[in-house]
C-alpha cells in the first residue's frame, strides 16, 4: 500500500477557529473519488505543531472513521521525544493507521543519535521516514537515513531534502529495494520519478495531475509524464510558495468546495488581495476551474 500517490491532508478550521470535522471527512471523499492512493494527516500540511492533544485526537477519530473500507491512512507522529512518538503511534495503531510518519526530532545536532532515537519511537506499527529539514532543522545524510530505517526496521522514506532528484538516487544507489516518496508540492515530481522514486507524498491541491504524471511514466510514457509535467509546472511553483504556501493551497481546497473555510493557524498567513489575483491568473493560465469533481488531466 505504501507507494503511488499519496495526499496529505491539510486540518480544517471553521471561521471560529475550531477543527472542522465535516470539512475533514469531505477532504477523505475526495481524495479517494481523485483517485490517491492513500492519504496522510498531521504531518506539516496538517499544521500538527499548533493543535492540541484533544484537537489531534479529533482529527484522528475523524479521519478513520471517514477512511476505513475506502483508503487507506498513514499518520505524522513526530515529536521531539521519543516516548511521545511512540505514544502518539500506538494511538494511531489503534485507529486502523496503515503506518505511521516519523521525523528526526528537532535541532538534532548529532545525527549518529538518530538510529537510537527510533528504535525508541518504536510502536509496532510500519514507519515512513520523513526527511524533511525545513521542518525540522536537522540534514540528514544518506548513512543516517539508512541507520533511521534500519532501527525502525521500514523501507519508507518521505524524503524533502532539496535538491530532491539527486538524493534519491544516491539513496536508492545504497538501497535499491527502498520506496521513496517525493514531496514537497510536487515540484520536482518528474526528476523524482526519473531518479526511482515511487510517486509523491504531499499536500498539493491537485493530486490528480500528480498521479497523471506517475502513471505515465509507470507504462513507460515519459513525453507525456513530461508534457504533462511541464504544463501545470506554473501553477505547481506558485502554490508551493514558502510562507504563503499553505494559505494558497487551503484557498484552492476551499474553492474546490472541500473545505469550507482557508483558515490557518500560528503565523501561516492568508493570501492577500494580490496574491488571489495571481492565484486567478495561475489557474486561468493552466486551465483549471477548481471543482471537487476529479481533474481528467489532459494527455
Amino acid at each position: 500500500m505504501l507507494t503511488g500517490t499519496w495526499y496529505i491532508s491539510p486540518t480544517p478550521f471553521t471561521d471560529a477557529g475550531d477543527v472542522d470535522a465535516a470539512s475533514l471527512e469531505r477532504i477523505v471523499a475526495a481524495a479517494a473519488s481523485w483517485g490517491v492512493d492513500g492519504i496522510t494527516i498531521l504531518g506539516v500540511m496538517g499544521e500538527a505543531a499548533d493543535l492540541t492533544a484533544a484537537e489531534r485526537e479529533t482529527v484522528l477519530s475523524t479521519v478513520a472513521a471517514a477512511a476505513a473500507g475506502t483508503v487507506p491512512f498513514a499518520v505524522g507522529c513526530s515529536a521531539p521525544s521519543a516516548a511521545v512518538v511512540a505514544a502518539n503511534a500506538r494511538r494511531a495503531a489503534a485507529a486502523g493507521a496503515a503506518a505511521v510518519m516519523i521525523s528526526a526530532p528537532p535541532l538534532l545536532k548529532d545525527t549518529d543519535q538518530i538510529a537510537a532515537f527510533y528504535r525508541a519511537a518504536d510502536a509496532g506499527i510500519a514507519v515512513i521516514v520523513q526527511d524533511e529539514p525545513a521542518a525540522t532543522g536537522v540534514n540528514l545524510p544518506v548513512s543516517a537515513l539508512l541507520a533511521a530505517l534500519d532501527a525502525s526496521g521500514s523501507t519508507v522514506v518521505k524524503l524533502e531534502d532539496p535538491p530532491t532528484p539527486p538524493k534519491i538516487g544516491k539513496l536508492l544507489a545504497q538501497r535499491p529495494d527502498l520506496t521513496v516518496f517525493g514531496g514537497l508540492g510536487g515540484v520536482s515530481a518528474y526528476s523524482e520519478l526519473r531518479r526511482g522514486a515511487a510517486g509523491t507524498m504531499t499536500g498539493f491541491a491537485y493530486p490528480e495531475i500528480l498521479r497523471a504524471i506517475r502513471l505515465a511514466f509507470e507504462r513507460g510514457d515519459r513525453a507525456a509524464a513530461a508534457r504533462i509535467y511541464d504544463r501545470f509546472l506554473p501553477y505547481i511553483v506558485f502554490e508551493g510558495q514558502l510562507r504563503v504556501g499553505l494559505g494558497i493551497r487551503k484557498e484552492v481546497l476551499r474553492r474546490r468546495g472541500v473545505i469550507a473555510t482557508a483558515r490557518t493557524r500560528a503565523l501561516n498567513p492568508l493570501p492577500d488581495e494580490a496574491t488571489l489575483a495571481e492565484l486567478d491568473d495561475v489557474l486561468a493560465r493552466v486551465g483549471l476551474t477548481p471543482s471537487i469533481d476529479p481533474f481528467e488531466v489532459p494527455a
